[in-house]
């Protein structure tokens, strides 16, 4: 089967992709495949199967690399905009956060470096706190409503 189809499924790779190398893995996967079927693709059908697994294997191939020049577009634009980003806005709110929340009472502030600073999970804050996950999301929501209400009164 390898070798009666081999050359023939190369080519029509190469067709579809405009890329030898990646035509000879496309078809190296799909002889692995119909290796593992073998016993019971019939050999009259062997070539049309194969020309189809092939055929297929190479558009789903062109349709990720669409999907990867996409990401990689998104990316580039999104460092772009955050090469233009006035950093020094963000330090100094991130200042004023860390400012407010070093004012926070206990535990409190405990649950808030576990949570935020330490990335922990609620249920990982409670355990080593002997509390209940529902408590550390009650001081989280209070946390939060102070800081939102100090970060903006100094802002006005």
């Amino acid at each position: 089967m390898f070798m009666s189809h081999y050359a023939r499924l190369v080519r029509l790779a190469v067709q579809l992709t405009g890329d030898r190398d990646e035509a000879r893995d496309i078809v190296a996967d799909v002889m692995e495949r119909a290796w593992r079927r073998f016993d019971s693709l019939k050999a009259e059908e062997q070539g049309a199967w194969l020309g189809l697994c092939v055929r297929n294997a190479c558009l789903n191939r062109l349709k990720h690399l669409k999907v990867e020049s996409s990401h990689t577009e998104q990316l580039a634009e999104a460092v772009r905009t955050l090469g233009e980003a006035d950093w020094s806005e963000h330090e100094r709110l991130l200042g004023k956060v860390e400012a407010v929340a070093s004012t926070l009472e206990e535990p409190t502030r405990s649950i808030i470096r576990m949570c935020y600073y330490e990335h922990n999970t609620h249920r990982q804050a409670a355990e080593r706190l002997g509390i209940s996950h529902e408590t550390v999301k009650k001081h989280i929501r209070k946390a939060l409503n102070i800081l939102r209400e100090r970060i903006k009164q100094k802002e006005d």
